[in-house]
């Protein structure tokens, strides 16, 4: 299964507030309303920022987002042929401007490798990452599976998430812009027990290994954190 990931910051002239109730109650259930659009998606979720959320394990600056959608299809054919519906781009390609800064936003076909199985909950923190650039996207996701992966599982956060997932971003020529600098390599993706719960982990100190493999695999200054909660819309 292909997860759509879509990371976009709201209209300008729009309030969060406004945003999200848009979202919420416009635009998710006109997906929904469309039925031949809602029948080829699996799951639909929308995750909204937590306010005044930091990353407290590693420091990084928090993402200005207003939502990560997520979006679940069998292939990422079958998410092509879904954005060629007629209704679709009739009825909810247009709507999308009335709340997101289309401009901004960026949308990334990922492949989900579970590393810590277990119970989702409705908070999350996500990690945006963008590797070196010596290195290719394939070498950077394989090195970052086989030991960043285990590496943080014995960490505070490692085992304050209930959950423990990397969407590695499919290959480049998948992506018109993936080339492009702004756009990701890989999404880790916590499961939190609850909104409050990072407020107590520790900080991951400078000289820690996880530190140290960040700065020799990510490039610099290009992570970015964020804190949401999930709201579904499909199912």
């Amino acid at each position: 299964m292909m997860k759509m990931m879509i990371l976009a910051p709201r209209r300008v002239g729009m309030t969060h507030a406004e945003f999200r109730a848009y979202v919420t109650q416009v635009h998710g259930p006109l997906v929904k309303s469309v039925t031949e659009v809602a029948a080829d998606i699996r799951h639909y979720h929308y995750n909204f920022p937590v306010p005044g959320a930091t990353d407290r394990a590693f420091g990084h600056a928090m993402a200005e987002l207003d939502i990560v959608t997520q979006g679940f299809f069998d292939s990422r054919e079958a998410q092509l042929r879904n954005m060629q519906h007629p209704r679709f781009m009739q009825i909810l390609r247009p709507d999308e401007s009335n709340f997101a800064d289309t401009a901004r936003a960026l949308m990334h076909y990922t492949d989900e490798h579970p590393i810590k199985p277990g119970a989702s909950t409705a908070t999350k923190l996500f990690y945006f990452r963008r590797r070196a650039p010596s290195l290719s996207r394939e070498a950077f996701q394989a090195a970052w599976k086989a030991e960043f992966g285990p590496q943080i599982e014995q960490s505070p956060l490692g085992r304050l998430a209930t959950r423990y997932v990397q969407n590695h971003v499919q290959a480049e020529h998948h992506h018109p812009h993936g080339t492009e600098a702004r756009y990701f390599d890989l999404i880790d993706e916590f499961w939190l027990p609850d909104a409050t719960a990072l407020q107590d982990l520790a900080p991951i100190p400078a000289d820690h290994a996880l530190r140290e493999f960040e700065a020799k695999w990510l490039s610099p200054e290009r992570t970015r954190a964020f804190v949401a909660t999930m709201v579904a819309n499909i199912p």
